[in-house]
């Protein structure tokens, strides 16, 4: 999805807008209330603040990815050089299971129809 992203502009022939993909960390919102991290130091909750400052930031340089934090750019590397089993071992490790901690914050049922 984010290569296809990136040419679709190019192949439609379509110049002068740029395209900068986010890649963000859990941020610290309403949305991840109660989740807990393993390694905060490395992987901490964002501020929302912080990432929206980096996004216009990156957005304002023309950098075609915003990879935060900046951490996570060498667990996208050893993601290329592990077996996929291992990776998924290796991001359990890190503590890549946040959701299990996470507390709905919505009063109403969603209805799934």
């Amino acid at each position: 999805a984010v290569v296809s992203t990136q040419s679709t502009g190019e192949y439609m022939g379509i110049k002068h807008v740029k395209i900068t993909t986010i890649f963000p960390h859990f941020t610290d919102t309403g949305l991840v209330n109660g989740a807990t991290v393993k390694l905060p130091a490395l992987f901490p909750l964002l501020d929302p603040v912080w990432v929206a400052d980096q996004i216009i930031t990156a957005t304002r340089e023309e950098r075609n990815e915003l990879i935060l934090p900046r951490a996570t750019n060498y667990v996208i590397l050893y993601m290329y050089l592990m077996p996929c089993e291992v990776f998924r071992c290796f991001c359990r490790w890190l503590g890549n299971d946040l959701m299990k901690t996470f507390q709905q914050t919505r009063t109403h049922k969603i209805d799934e129809d």
